[in-house]
């Protein structure tokens, strides 16, 4: 799978969940649709290299190949080429299509890249990806003492806490969240979050829940935390089919936890990922 270390990455289907999605909760990044026998892509494709070594790190550089990437150029909704489209906290904020004046894609990047005085915030996104809980708790605390009624600043604290295993914290955290910002997407994203860690701390001897699972395949209980600890793991696709198979076998089971479990999911991959509207899609034609 690709990753993007260095400023530019070539983007596939099974790699644009990690090197786009997740990527840009860390730093944004610009992804780049293109094809090889498309003259404005060629035109446009060093403005970006160019701007990209320029900006020195303040956004990152995905390219994808819409002849070799048609189903995930479908997905995406990409008709026109060269299609272009800014990525930030793991949504899409931002797109043009065709060759534009570099004037024009500077004024885009300046309105949604971090500002230099964002770089703490950027850190703290770098610290949570490297698995560095503790580390980035400290310096999420150095801003609260700034900014103490900062709902996403709260929110970030809080998820770090459940990442660190500090559940009832986290929960202490989010319930005051919930009583001031519910409907906010870090508030949600929180709950989420809370939630499958719940489940993971019921299960939590994974080899043992994997044995288990594989000698009761009828065990909706056992299948269901096992994509738990598939979807926070990362492995995501697994999961979600888990849940709609469980869906479609047996609606009723634990008030609808299939169903639940998606929507939570969608929470935490965020809808900039194909496979969220896709999934979505699957459902509604179970729901029908």
């Amino acid at each position: 799978m690709t990753t993007i270390d260095t400023a530019t990455a070539h983007v596939t289907t099974n790699s644009f969940m990690t090197d786009v999605v997740e990527a840009s909760a860390t730093v944004p990044v610009l992804v780049d649709f293109w094809a090889p026998w498309c003259g404005p892509c060629k035109q446009l494709m060093p403005v970006l290299e160019r701007l990209v070594t320029e900006y020195a790190g303040r956004f990152k550089l995905a390219k994808v190949n819409t002849d070799e990437q048609q189903e995930l150029a479908g997905q995406l909704g990409v008709r026109s080429l060269p299609t272009v489209v800014l990525f930030k906290d793991r949504t899409s904020v931002d797109h043009f299509v065709g060759v534009i004046p570099e004037g024009q894609i500077r004024e885009m990047l300046d309105k949604h890249l971090p500002k230099s005085s964002d770089a703490p915030r950027t850190q703290v996104q770098i610290l949570k990806a490297s698995g560095k809980y503790a580390e980035a708790q400290s310096a999420v605390q150095q801003l609260l003492a700034r900014d103490p009624d900062n709902i996403a600043l709260l929110a970030e604290s809080a998820e770090l806490r459940a990442l660190e295993g500090d559940i009832d914290a986290a929960r202490d955290a989010l319930n005051d969240l919930q009583t001031r910002e519910p409907t906010l997407p870090v508030v949600k994203r929180l709950a989420a979050l809370i939630t499958f860690s719940d489940v993971v701390a019921r299960y939590s001897d994974i080899r043992s829940l994997r044995e288990n699972a594989r000698r009761e395949p009828a065990n909706l209980e056992l299948r269901h935390a096992l994509a738990v600890h598939q979807l926070l793991g990362g492995d995501v696709e697994p999961a979600l089919q888990t849940w709609l198979a469980m869906m479609q076998t047996d609606r009723k089971f634990g008030d609808d936890l299939a169903r639940r479990s998606l929507v939570l999911a969608f929470e935490l991959i965020g809808d900039a990922d194909p496979i969220v509207p896709q999934t979505r899609r699957a459902m509604a034609r179970l729901l029908s």
